[in-house]
């Protein structure tokens, strides 16, 4: 049996016509896809390479070391001193070696090293921070006595450190040193002798001047002018008994003694 093509409808044919040829829906997913890819490959020509990457890091860090060893910020310029009293500012400054130095390289324990080893300085503590800036925080050693022997003179502090005599201390004891070994900055009393020197100042505060010897010890002029030997050694408050009991007993006989002698508490003697 012969067949014969099926008619299409004019409204089939319409639609065919209004169809572009090749723009079916798979068709321009595919023409997509390609557009995306062309960029892909487009940004990637513009990754540098990993060696160029690695030269411009050590580009830029020798620049910034560069600037960090250089630039006049991070030089030390100010340096601030607490706690100071005796000791100059300047002086704290010159012994420490911070100044004019970069921030980066200052050895903050080499300084505070340096100045705990002066003898006025009990403990010091340094810092510093950016940009460029120290503070040096330190005690001073307290001062107990003036050691005067000739025409030198130095001060004794509270625990027997020699430290450099620095204008005047009031109100101190003055220990008058005859035949002594003279002493120098950082040396250290006998801390024996600093005992009894502390032991007096708190039997008799108002007598401020006293002689030392290393034959006769510690010695003083009491109210009638009389020199009182007393030695050293401890004991100091039993001879001072003995002296005022000895004292009495010459004014009461009229005698006028040259000196005391109470550094033997068991056998006090005087001389005319």
């Amino acid at each position: 049996m012969k067949r014969y093509p099926r008619r299409q409808s004019r409204q089939t044919l319409s639609r065919r016509k209004r169809r572009r040829p090749g723009r079916t829906r798979l068709s321009r997913y595919q023409i997509a896809v390609p557009t995306l890819k062309g960029a892909q490959r487009k940004l990637e020509w513009h990754r540098l390479p990993p060696r160029l990457l690695s030269a411009s890091l050590l580009v830029v860090a020798g620049w910034l070391f560069y600037w960090f060893a250089n630039a006049d910020t991070f030089y030390i310029h100010d340096i601030q001193v607490e706690g100071n009293w005796r000791l100059s500012e300047a002086e704290l400054v010159l012994v420490s070696g911070l100044q004019g130095m970069n921030v980066f390289w200052a050895d903050t324990q080499a300084a505070t090293d340096a100045i705990e080893a002066l003898p006025d300085v009990v403990s010091a503590h340094v810092r510093c921070g950016l940009p460029a800036r120290c503070v040096v925080n330190l005690v001073e050693r307290q001062a107990l006595l003036v050691w005067r022997q000739g025409e030198a003179v130095i001060w004794i502090g509270a625990d027997g450190v020699a430290v450099p005599a620095r204008g005047e201390l009031p109100n101190a004891m003055v220990l008058d040193a005859v035949g002594s070994t003279a002493l120098k900055p950082g040396d250290r009393l006998d801390p024996a002798l600093l005992v009894d020197i502390k032991e007096l100042e708190r039997l008799q505060p108002t007598v401020r001047v006293y002689q030392y010897s290393e034959e006769h010890g510690l010695m003083f002029k009491n109210a009638y002018g009389w020199t009182v030997r007393l030695g050293t050694g401890g004991g100091i408050e039993k001879k001072m008994v003995f002296s005022r009991a000895l004292v009495e007993y010459l004014q009461s006989q009229g005698i006028v003694p040259s000196f005391i002698d109470v550094r033997y508490p068991q056998a006090p003697y005087y001389v005319k």
